[in-house]
C-alpha cells in the first residue's frame, strides 16, 4: 500500500459525510504554535506552553512500518490483530521552509527508502494541525506518532467508553474468575463494533459470551469510538479520518498514535480550562439540535405485544400516576423468537395484525400528549417482502464471492444490509422506510439501531473497501435518519436515537443512547457503565444521551435477570438525564418491569413526576449545549481543578446547579460524593454542605440517590418541589443472581481440555449448519 497521501476522492467522500468544513480543509492562519530546535538533530513543538512533540534521534517523533491487519468479524464483534513486520524510526529531518513562513515543512527520513514530509500549521479552529505526505520510494502500511505525555496526565474521551473515564486507568475488577493478561489495558482501538456482553475478561458472563459467539467484548469495545481525546494538560487531539487507528496510553512519557493506511490530519488545540477545551472540540465536531420539549418531561414506557397489550399497559401505569410522554413499541413490525430471546422482525412496515386500529389509536394518544415510538436499523430480514424488493433492485452490499447480496447472520436470522454508497438505495430506504412507513403513519420517533456490523470484505457501489467505509457507516446511517425528518418538516417534533457513531455523528443524530447493558450492577457492562458512557461521550462532543432504564441483556438461565432494586436505581439516575425511557429487555418475562407490581408503579410515578418538574431546567441545559457545547451531563472537573474532581468517575453535574452521584452498587444504601466549590444543599434532607470536599457514607436509601443543588440556584423552587414528592415503601429486593462459579475455575483451561474442545466443536458445527441452511 502506498502510504499516507490522502487521495482527492477519499477526501471528497469524507467531507460529504461529515459536513464539517474544518475537518476537510486546512486554511492557513496566524501561527499559534511554537517550533524550537533544541540541537541540530532535535526540536520541540508546543502550543501555549504545552509541549506536544519532542523529537530527537534517540526518541523520534515518527515511526513507519510494514505489515498487515486482520479483521475477524461476526455478529458485529471484531477481533483485530496487527501483524508488524517492520517498524522503522524516522530519526533525521531537514527544513523545507524558511522560518518566516506561517507553516513549518520538514522532511523526515532514515534512509532514502523511508521518508515523509510533515507540515505544522495553524487554522482558525486549531492551534496546531499536522499533516503528512509520503515522499520516499518504499511503500509502508503503518505510522506511529509520538505525542509528549506526563506520567500524572489523565486523558478522557475516545468517543463513548464504558469501563474507564480516565483512559489511563488500568482495568481490574476483583475477584478475577478467569485469569487475564493485562498488557494491552491502556490501548483503545478506534473501530465501531458491538460493545460485547460482559466486557471484562475476568468474569464468567464474558467468558461464556466469548465461548458462544466471540461476543464477550473488552474494556475498549464500543459502538461509538472517536479518534480524539482531551488531556488534563489542557489540550485536545483529534484525528481527521475514519481509518483504523489505536490510541495507546500505556507509556508514562508519551502517547502513541497508531494509524493504518493513508494518514489524515492531526488537530491540536489548547485552552485555559477543561470546559473551554470540550466546548472547542464540540464546535469543531458540530452539535446536535435541541430536543423536542415532550422528550424532557415524563417517561417513555417500553412495551410490546400489540395494540391491546400496549393500551392495557398504558392504563396500568397511568392509573398509578406515572406521567407518560411516549410508548416505545420496538415490535411494531412484528417479532421473532431466538435462543437469545425476543427479537424484532426486521421488515420495516407496520404489522397491522399485531397493531390493529392504528390510525385512531395514534390520533387518540397524540391528543393526550403521548407519542408512539418504534425501532429501525439498516438491515432487512430475508423473509420479509421489503428484502425481496431491495434485493431485486440491487440495493444491498455484495458478497465478494458471488457479487450478489451478502447475507449476514444477525443471530439465527439472515439479512441484507443496505448499501448507503448507492444513491438510489439510500434514497429508497429514506423515502420508503423512514418517511412513508414510519413518519407518515404518525410515529413520534424511533431507535435507529446498529451501524457497526459492516464487514471489511464486502463490495460497495462506490468501489471503496469495507475497511475504509466501516467507521463511516454510522455517519451515513445518521445522515439518512436526519434527512428524513428534515425533509418531512418534522425537525423539532421527532426524535431518533442512535448507539453507533464516529467523528461527526453529532451533526446528524438528535440523541444518543448507551446501547445494550447487562441487567446488573457490574462496572464493565451494567448500570455503572452508563455513567462513564455519558461522561466520555460528553467530553467527545455528544452533549445529550440516555440509556435503557433497567438494562437490556438478560440470561435468565445463568441468573442474569433484572431485579426491582436495579430497575429503581437506574430509574433514579434517569431522572437526571434528558430522556427517561424503559426497556423490557431481550427476555421480558424474566425481568421485572415498571408495571410488574404496585411498589414499582409507585416508585416510577414519583420518578416520572420528578423528571417532569425538572423539564424547564433540563431544557435550559440542552439550550446551553446547543449554544456553546457544554454537555448536559458534565464531569466534575468542569467546576474546579482538584485531583478529586478528576477522579470522580461515577458522579456528574446535571446542568450547572445539580450534582448527581447515582447509587450503582448492588445493595448499597449509602454512597460517596465530591462537591465542587460553593455551598450545596442535599435534595432530600435539606442539609447544607460545603464544597471543595468529598463526603463519604452519605445516606441514600432506595428512591433517593445522592443529589445536591447549588444554594444560589434560580431553580431552588423546582428542587424543593421534587423533595416534597413522597417516597414509596421499599419493594422486596431480590438480589441480582450471579452465575454459579466453581471455586476451581480461575481460567479457561479449568473446564478441562476435552470438555472445552467439545463445546467449541459443537459451536462451530452449529454455526456451519446455520450458514448452510
Amino acid at each position: 500500500m502506498r502510504s499516507f497521501k490522502m487521495t482527492a476522492s477519499f477526501r471528497a467522500v469524507l467531507s460529504t459525510i461529515l459536513v464539517v468544513s474544518s475537518l476537510s480543509a486546512v486554511v492557513s492562519g496566524e501561527k499559534r504554535y511554537q517550533f524550537s530546535e533544541t540541537n541540530p538533530n532535535g526540536f520541540t513543538v508546543s502550543i501555549n506552553g504545552i509541549t506536544i512533540f519532542q523529537h530527537s534521534t534517540t526518541n523520534p517523533m515518527i515511526y513507519v512500518g510494514e505489515g498487515y491487519t486482520t479483521f475477524l468479524g461476526g455478529l458485529g464483534n471484531f477481533h483485530i490483530e496487527n501483524v508488524i513486520q517492520a517498524r522503522i524510526p524516522l530519526r533525521h529531518y531537514e527544513h523545507l521552509t524558511t522560518t518566516d513562513k506561517d507553516y513549518v515543512l520538514l522532511k523526515f527520513g532514515d534512509t532514502n527508502e523511508f521518508m515523509c514530509n510533515v507540515t505544522f500549521e495553524s487554522t482558525p479552529d486549531n492551534d496546531l494541525v499536522v499533516f503528512m505526505d509520503m515522499v520516499g520510494s518504499t511503500d509502508y502500511q503503518f505510522l506511529w506518532l509520538m505525542v509528549v505525555a506526563d506520567p500524572q496526565e489523565m486523558v478522557f474521551g475516545g468517543g463513548e467508553q464504558f469501563s474507564h473515564f480516565n483512559l489511563r486507568e488500568r482495568t481490574y475488577t476483583p475477584p478475577e474468575v478467569v485469569t487475564v493478561l493485562r498488557a494491552d489495558d491502556l490501548k483503545y482501538p478506534i473501530w465501531t463494533r458491538e460493545q460485547g456482553v460482559g466486557r471484562d475478561k475476568s468474569n464468567l458472563v464474558t467468558y461464556y459470551a466469548d465461548l458462544k459467539t466471540g461476543g464477550g467484548g473488552a474494556f475498549h469495545t464500543t459502538y461509538y469510538p472517536q479518534p480524539s481525546y482531551v488531556s488534563s494538560r489542557r489540550y485536545y487531539l483529534h484525528y481527521s479520518d475514519p481509518n483504523y487507528m489505536v490510541l495507546d496510553f500505556s507509556a508514562p512519557a508519551y502517547h502513541e498514535i497508531f494509524i493504518k493506511g493513508d494518514v489524515g490530519k492531526f488537530y491540536f488545540k489548547s485552552a485555559t480550562s477543561m470546559l473551554e477545551l470540550v466546548q472547542s472540540l464540540s464546535h469543531f465536531q458540530g452539535r446536535m439540535p435541541a430536543l423536542p420539549d415532550w422528550v424532557t418531561s415524563g417517561i417513555t414506557i417500553g412495551v410490546q405485544g400489540g395494540t391491546d397489550t400496549m393500551l392495557a399497559r398504558l392504563k396500568t401505569v397511568q392509573d398509578a400516576g406515572i406521567q407518560v410522554n411516549g410508548l416505545w413499541i420496538q415490535d411494531w413490525s412484528g417479532d421473532i423468537h431466538t435462543s437469545f430471546g425476543k427479537r424484532v422482525f426486521w421488515n420495516w412496515k407496520l404489522n397491522t395484525t399485531l397493531y390493529d386500529k392504528w390510525n385512531e389509536t395514534i390520533a387518540d394518544l397524540k391528543g393526550k400528549g403521548i407519542r408512539v415510538l418504534a425501532y429501525v436499523n439498516p438491515n432487512l430480514n430475508r423473509d420479509g417482502d421489503l428484502f425481496k424488493e431491495a434485493d431485486a433492485k440491487g440495493y444491498f452490499i455484495k458478497d465478494p464471492r458471488t457479487s450478489k447480496t451478502l447475507l449476514t447472520n444477525f443471530g439465527e436470522f439472515f439479512c441484507g444490509s443496505i448499501d448507503f454508497t448507492y444513491p438510489d438505495a439510500f434514497s429508497w430506504y429514506k423515502e420508503t422506510i423512514l418517511k412513508q412507513n414510519m413518519i407518515d403513519i404518525g410515529l413520534g420517533g424511533w431507535m435507529a439501531d446498529f451501524g457497526e456490523y459492516l464487514p471489511t470484505t464486502a463490495l460497495f457501489h462506490n468501489a471503496k473497501s469495507g475497511e475504509t467505509l466501516h467507521n463511516m457507516w454510522p455517519i451515513y446511517w445518521g445522515r439518512m435518519n436526519r434527512a428524513a425528518i428534515q425533509e418531512s418538516g418534522k425537525e423539532g417534533e421527532i426524535v431518533f436515537f442512535m448507539r453507533a457513531g464516529h467523528s461527526g455523528i453529532s451533526n446528524f443524530t438528535t440523541l444518543m443512547w448507551a446501547g445494550d447493558q447487562n441487567v446488573n450492577f457490574d462496572p464493565a457492562d451494567g448500570l455503572p457503565s452508563t455513567v462513564v458512557a455519558a461522561l466520555s461521550a460528553g467530553v467527545s462532543g455528544i452533549g445529550m444521551t440516555h440509556f435503557d432504564i433497567g438494562g437490556y441483556t438478560t440470561f435468565a438461565s445463568m441468573g442474569l435477570k433484572r431485579t426491582p432494586e436495579l430497575l429503581i436505581r437506574s430509574g433514579e439516575m434517569a431522572v437526571f438525564t434528558p430522556y427517561m425511557r424503559t426497556h423490557e429487555g431481550n427476555q421480558p418475562e424474566a425481568n421485572v418491569q415498571v408495571y410488574s407490581n404496585p411498589y414499582l408503579l409507585q416508585h416510577f410515578a414519583r420518578l416520572s413526576r420528578a423528571h417532569s418538574l425538572l423539564a424547564n431546567y433540563t431544557r435550559a441545559a440542552v439550550a446551553e449545549y446547543v449554544r456553546n457545547g457544554t454537555p448536559v451531563q458534565r464531569p466534575m472537573f468542569f467546576s474546579d481543578n482538584t485531583t478529586l474532581s478528576f477522579q470522580a468517575k461515577y458522579q456528574y453535574m446535571y446542568g450547572p446547579d445539580l450534582v448527581v452521584a447515582p447509587i450503582v452498587t448492588q445493595g448499597a444504601t449509602a454512597g460517596d460524593c465530591y462537591l465542587p466549590p460553593g455551598t450545596w444543599v442535599n435534595l432530600w434532607d435539606g442539609g447544607d454542605y460545603a464544597g471543595f470536599k468529598k463526603y463519604s457514607n452519605l445516606s441514600a436509601p432506595l428512591g433517593k440517590p445522592l443529589v445536591f443543588y447549588n444554594i444560589e440556584s434560580p431553580y431552588k423552587t423546582t428542587f424543593e418541589a421534587i423533595k416534597k414528592l413522597p417516597n414509596p415503601p421499599t419493594p422486596p429486593i431480590i438480589p441480582t443472581t450471579k452465575p454459579t462459579v466453581s471455586p476451581c475455575i480461575n481460567k479457561a483451561a479449568a473446564f478441562g481440555h476435552d470438555v472445552w474442545w467439545s463445546l467449541l466443536s459443537m459451536f462451530v458445527i452449529s454455526q456451519y449448519l446455520a450458514v448452510s441452511l
